[in-house]
């Protein structure tokens, strides 16, 4: 055998072991005109064959890890679908509300999307506004009372009638009271509050510096900058909370009837409207008194000759929205009231 005639045959063994053929591309390169093995030089993925990829850095085709999806490849890879192979590559960040992305991204249809830095709405285009991470992000159903059209009111992530909302505590129920139309807890603490509240001036009231990021929340998530657990797939187990529109839990704030029957009242007294009333048929103040000086004013029921005993403030109420005070003040039980 000569010299030639082996060296053709050991390079003939080689190709058939890596699968990369000896002759040029056709144009007088040294690259091989078909990659079909690990090894192989390669500019891109589709230059190697199935079960392989091309590891662009090195220009080399190496084994691939089949899939069908992110979650079959290892750390650090995506799948291309293309060729149902793992490349590498960072998955899209997955995400429940704009808490779970970082500030620059937002939340759109469950995967983290570019965004920008924002100071104000002013700072965003596109109709979207600044939310509390200083990222520009699509409107929500409402953050303020500006955000709803007409009368409605801005409770809870929702407009709501104000014909809906409370303007007085009774209408809250027990240990309750009606602030800026919201039925919320009196307290002493956070812990008598419910999700994504703290305790400030003896009422239970929005926190919305309580988070930046769903990983300051202890596996619930930052929404708007409170930290609210998912009711998606369970109940909320918080005694005051309710899952709202967007299914997160948050607090109760509907109005509650402290009654349906005159049997729930006390003896004498009459359900009406949802509150036991005192009825005062004689149709003077000092009868009313008798009973509760807090309720000083008889009058007559609207729609029915039924005398009941009142609160001041029920026939003559200071407000019953927040904008009817000043903007250091709340309506509290249809009283302006500095907080």
């Amino acid at each position: 055998m000569t010299r030639l005639q082996a060296t053709f045959l050991a390079l003939s063994i080689t190709t058939a072991l890596t699968g990369c053929p000896i002759y040029g591309d056709g144009d007088g390169g040294d690259r091989p005109e078909f990659c079909v093995g690990a090894g192989c030089p390669c500019d891109a993925i589709d230059d190697c064959s199935l079960s392989f990829r091309c590891d662009v850095d090195r220009g080399l085709c190496e084994d691939a890890t089949d899939c069908t999806d992110d979650t079959d490849c290892p750390l650090g890879e995506v799948c291309d679908t293309a060729f149902d192979v793992c490349v590498p590559g960072v998955p899209p960040t997955s995400c429940r509300t704009n808490g779970d992305c970082p500030s620059g991204d937002y939340c759109a249809a469950g995967i983290c999307t570019d965004s920008s830095i924002c100071t104000d709405d002013s700072s965003c285009s596109g109709g979207f506004v600044c939310d509390f991470r200083d990222t520009c992000v699509p409107p929500g159903a409402c953050r303020t009372n500006a955000d709803c059209t007409g009368a409605e009111l801005c409770i809870e992530g929702a407009c709501r009638a104000p014909s809906n909302t409370c303007q007085f505590n009774y209408e809250c129920g027990a240990g309750r009271a009606c602030v800026d139309n919201t039925c919320v807890n009196l307290c002493t603490a956070a812990s008598q509050c419910a999700s994504g509240q703290n305790c400030r001036s003896g009422f239970c009231e929005a926190d919305r510096t309580e988070c930046t990021a769903s990983s300051q929340c202890g596996g619930d998530f930052c929404v708007d900058g409170r930290c609210l657990p998912d009711c998606r797939s369970a109940s909320c187990s918080g005694a005051s909370d309710s899952c709202g529109v967007d299914e997160f839990c948050r607090p109760t704030w509907e109005p509650s009837p402290f009654c349906t029957t005159d049997a729930q009242c006390a003896g004498g007294s009459v359900c009406r409207d949802g509150v036991c009333r005192t009825p005062c048929p004689t149709g003077t103040g000092m009868q009313c008194q008798t009973f509760d000086v807090q309720l000083p004013i008889c009058q007559m029921a609207a729609g029915s000759a039924e005398f009941l005993c009142y609160a001041t403030n029920e026939r003559t109420p200071e407000c019953a929205v927040q904008s009817e005070c000043s903007a250091t003040e709340s309506c509290i039980d249809a009283i302006c009231r500095n907080r």
